[in-house]
C-alpha cells in the first residue's frame, strides 16, 4: 500500500494499479487526469435515490434482456489514468465483454449515473462530465437529492446536451423504455 509520505511526493500521473494499492477504508477513491480524487461514504438521501434508480433500471433490462447494471463501487477505466467508480452505470448485452472478471469495466458504460453529494458536486458536474464526454459515454445523468433535480444528458457531436423531461419525466435515450418521474424518484426520500 503507498504511505501518505510516498503520496505526497509522487509526482507521476497515478493509474489503476495505483489505485488498486488504496486502502478499504470506507472511502472511495478515483482517478481522474492521474489525479486522487478521494470521497467519503455517501449520505442516506444518495443511497435512497442511487436504490430507486437501481431498482427501476435493473428491473426494466433485466425483464427485456438489453443489458446489466451495475452499482458503485465499479471500477470503470477510461484511460490509463482515469478510473473512476460512478453511482450506477448500464452496459448493454452486446457489450457486457468491458466488464471484466477481475472487477473493472474496461472503457465506457452506455449510461453512467452520478448522485451528487456535498463533497462530489463539481467533480461531478465538471470534470467527469468532460471526462465521460472524451470516452464516449452515450449517455450521462446528474442527480441532485438536496436539489431534487434529475439532469438526463446524451453525448452529441463530443459535447453532452439536455434530454428535456417531458411532462415531468426523463426519457433515455439509450435505454429502451426507462422513463424516470422525476417527482416520484424524490417522495419520501427523509
Amino acid at each position: 500500500m503507498l504511505s501518505e509520505a510516498a503520496m505526497s511526493i509522487l509526482t507521476r500521473p497515478l493509474t489503476y494499479d495505483d489505485l488498486c494499492q488504496m486502502p478499504d477504508d470506507g472511502n472511495r477513491y478515483e482517478i481522474i487526469d492521474g489525479e486522487l480524487l478521494v470521497s467519503p461514504s455517501p449520505a442516506r438521501r444518495h443511497q435512497k435515490v442511487a436504490a430507486r434508480l437501481h431498482l427501476l433500471l435493473g428491473n426494466l433490462v433485466g425483464a427485456n434482456g438489453a443489458g446489466e447494471v451495475y452499482f458503485a463501487p465499479v471500477d470503470v477505466r477510461l484511460t490509463p489514468h482515469d478510473v473512476v467508480q460512478p453511482d450506477l452505470l448500464f452496459i448493454r448485452a452486446d457489450r457486457l465483454g468491458i466488464y471484466q472478471a477481475r472487477g473493472v469495466v474496461e472503457g465506457p458504460p452506455d449510461l453512467v449515473v452520478e448522485i451528487l453529494s456535498p463533497a462530489n458536486r463539481t467533480v461531478d458536474q465538471v470534470r467527469k462530465a468532460a471526462l465521460y464526454a472524451r470516452a464516449g459515454v452515450p449517455e450521462y445523468w446528474i442527480v441532485d437529492p438536496d436539489g431534487e433535480d434529475l439532469v438526463a444528458q446524451r453525448l452529441v457531436d463530443g459535447q453532452y446536451e439536455r434530454i428535456a423531461p417531458v411532462d415531468g419525466c426523463v426519457r433515455s435515450a439509450v435505454v429502451t423504455g426507462l422513463t424516470v418521474e422525476i417527482a416520484k424518484l424524490f417522495r419520501n426520500l427523509d
